[in-house]
């Protein structure tokens, strides 16, 4: 994927007018666009972008957080159960023994009672 530094930094000075409008019209200038950045279109939000596809767990054993795991965001209850304890930190954690209860918090937390 190449990248499109102009297509990075226009939309940032048109957000960055309101702030520093001086500035941002020397950019502008300079980038060789034809009038105001004042009269440029407000650039266009693409909701894509706010969905996330990852998700942040932390680990608990005994209620003591050993380590974070990321996870899919749709993944649901039983798979995350399953992918915290074939993680090699739970193995670790576990010592052999089986636990008596997994609690698990959708998108925050998953505590393990050994």
């Amino acid at each position: 994927m190449k990248c499109d530094k102009r297509g990075i930094i226009k939309p940032l000075i048109i957000l960055l007018a309101p702030f520093a409008p001086h500035y941002s019209e020397e950019i502008w200038q300079a980038l060789g666009e034809q009038g105001s950045v004042c009269d440029a279109a407000w650039p266009e939000l693409n909701e894509d972008y706010l969905v996330e596809d990852q998700v942040t767990y932390a680990v608990s054993f005994n209620g003591k957080t050993r380590f974070m795991l990321e996870l899919p965001a749709e993944a649901g209850r039983e798979e995350v159960q399953k992918l915290a304890l074939a993680h090699e930190n739970s193995q670790k954690w576990l010592d052999g023994k089986t636990p008596k209860k997994i609690i698990v918090v959708p998108g925050k937390i998953v505590n393990i009672v050994v």
